[in-house]
């Protein structure tokens, strides 16, 4: 900005017609008032606050929809929000190793700020690159490694599967639903045990079968695994992955589809359920506020429910209007604290009790949580 005010000062073009040819004998004491009067000027002209440099890291393409575009959704969100006060980037396919630690590397010697990490599996890598760069701030979804200069970010996904769940339970005819699920993870586990206890809830008949694909993206095994659920008499399909190849799959075979991380419904005109979406607006938004205030602690942040942050979006012209309904009396159960997703007595699929009766489990449980609920059928990947 420095160069910009110093070419704001231009000298005036030579023009000597009409120029007295007399000399001014006071001309070099008006000429010095003059440079001193201009100095002063520009001492009080407040130079153009810079931009605080924002990056985003995704490891998935943000054309694929789901986890990644609810990202990039956000960030676009964010750069109208706060205008000029700051200066976004994001990068996809970015794989977890390697990459994710020469990735964030450049950004931050290229002047990044803060750098938001959003995949399960670029944890490690921001553990380390942050310790190389304590003067950035970097910020990890949905992990529990934290640092003096890396903090962690989730959503309460786990509320909005509870409440699909719910309305699972309540249409399903055969009380078999089907998951399509990418990888063991917390974030994945703790949606299939949400969901089920959700089902469970309305419908204590409810059977949650999984089929693991080992993969986010591979649209050709998320439909194979839809198609198997479908073939094992599940009526209720839904998935933990990035692409709608599981909802499209349901759609053809005529059973209701549970659409994730984005509205899902285009893709199932006549037996779409309900998609849960993330919101990742409200989480962004305070967390880079904070850092434009000079207030950024690292921190362990959750939103949920109550910051409108898992939403329950494109329900079905198919759906009964009364199974909305008391799926919405659950939402203001949520929302009023009256219902708490994750309280005991729950016990695993060894039988060990997880949960003593009436808990609570706190946030850094559910971080860990790689244990499925017992009564779950398909087991989780090694």
């Amino acid at each position: 900005m420095l160069s910009e005010l110093g070419n704001t000062s231009k000298p005036e073009p030579s023009n000597r017609r009409g120029v007295s040819s007399q000399r001014d004998s006071n001309a070099p004491a008006k000429r010095a008032r003059g440079v001193l009067l201009a100095g002063l000027l520009l001492i009080h002209v407040p130079l153009a606050a810079q931009p605080l440099k924002v990056a985003f890291v995704h490891e998935n393409p943000v054309g694929q929809g789901g986890w990644t575009l609810s990202h990039e959704l956000a960030r676009e969100k964010l750069q109208a929000h706060f205008g000029d006060a700051i200066e976004t980037t994001a990068l996809d396919k970015v794989a977890p190793g390697g990459d994710t630690e020469r990735v964030l590397t450049k950004l931050a010697r290229s002047g990044q700020q803060m750098i938001f990490a959003t995949s399960f599996g670029h944890m490690s890598g921001a553990a380390r690159v942050s310790r190389r760069f304590p003067d950035v701030v970097f910020e990890h979804a949905a992990g529990y490694t934290m640092g003096p200069n890396l903090g962690t970010y989730q959503i309460r996904a786990y509320q909005g599967r509870y409440l699909a769940g719910f309305a699972a339970g309540l249409v399903t005819e055969t009380n078999r639903l089907g998951y399509v699920g990418a990888f063991p993870i917390p974030e994945v586990v703790r949606g299939i045990n949400a969901f089920t206890l959700g089902a469970r809830a309305a419908n204590p008949q409810a059977e949650v079968e999984i089929i693991w694909i080992s993969t986010w993206s591979d649209a050709g095994r998320s439909r194979e695994a839809a198609e198997l659920l479908a073939s094992l008499q599940a009526d209720v399909i839904t998935h933990h992955t990035e692409t709608s190849a599981a909802v499209q799959a349901a759609e053809q075979r005529g059973v209701w589809s549970v659409g994730y991380q984005t509205d899902r419904s285009a893709f199932a005109p006549k037996h779409h359920l309900v998609s849960i979406a993330h919101n990742w607006l409200p989480i962004y938004r305070d967390k880079i506020q904070a850092r434009l205030d000079g207030r950024w602690t690292a921190q362990a942040k959750w939103v949920g429910v109550e910051q409108d942050a898992t939403q329950l979006v494109g329900w079905g012209g198919q759906v009964p209007q009364e199974v909305r309904e008391r799926v919405l009396e659950q939402r203001q159960r949520l929302l009023s604290g009256a219902l708490r997703v994750f309280t005991g007595p729950l016990f695993d699929a060894q039988g060990r009790q997880r949960l003593a009766e009436g808990a609570t489990m706190a946030d850094e449980d559910l971080l860990r949580m790689e244990w499925l609920l017992a009564g779950i059928g398909g087991d989780a990947p090694r």
